[in-house]
């Protein structure tokens, strides 16, 4: 059976969550008012998202800029490394916003990665927000990344095995899809509370490891 990867950006191949971050540092914390009404399910990421985007007064050169404070998982490019040596597709779905993962992609050699999000504009001295991928049924979700998942099987043509690596809330749907999870912080602990198997990580090294092991990617070798 053919192995496909899909990953998380925000906390997974990011080193910290770019998104939350951002919305933070720009609205002086008062994003976090939001928070506890996202996690429960009592307000939408779209929602969640378009009402952190009006506390956002800044310029286009100060949002990049703090954007480009944050760097990537350091075991990422040598994941990716490995994924092109094994043949085997890799997929980045994310519930944030297209801006700062390409910009932090391209400024680490990595822009040929394709990725799936919600939209970003850094205009009129703030962000503009908009959702081009369209959920059949997920209400919770911008860009529901269980239903990216259902797609894919869908239009492979053949039985493919689901790995998916992930951090937080945002990546819930997608334990309902995958064959292999890994998680950590957020998401090991929903995994821990509904009965989830799933596969501790630290760093992309310890996923590489593992895939190793099991046979899923190639060793340097």
């Amino acid at each position: 059976m053919k192995t496909v990867l899909f990953c998380d950006f925000d906390g997974t191949i990011s080193r910290r969550d770019v998104g939350y971050s951002i919305f933070h540092h720009f609205s002086n914390g008062k994003n976090d008012e939001l928070l506890p009404d996202w996690k429960a399910g009592r307000i939408s990421t779209r929602e969640c998202l378009l009402r952190e985007a009006e506390m956002v007064h800044a310029s286009a050169e100060d949002i990049y800029r703090y954007v480009d404070q944050f760097e990537l998982d350091r075991g990422f490019a040598d994941f990716v490394a490995r994924c092109d040596k094994s043949r085997v597709p890799l997929f980045i779905t994310s519930d944030g916003l297209d801006f700062y993962i390409r910009r932090l992609l391209e400024k680490n050699d990595l822009a040929h990665l394709e990725f799936t999000s919600n939209i970003g504009r850094v205009q009129n001295g703030g962000i503009e927000i908009s959702f081009p991928v369209e959920n059949k049924s997920c209400r919770r979700c911008g860009t529901c990344k269980g239903e990216r998942i259902q797609r894919f099987r869908e239009e492979a043509g053949e039985p493919h095995r689901v790995i998916f690596v992930g951090d937080g809330y945002s990546d819930v749907c997608a334990t309902r899809e995958a064959d292999i999870i890994f998680a950590k912080k957020d998401l090991a602990r929903y995994c821990l509370a509904n009965d989830i198997s799933y596969l501790g990580y630290d760093t992309f090294f310890d996923v590489s490891l593992l895939l190793v092991q099991h046979g899923y990617l190639l060793d340097e070798e």
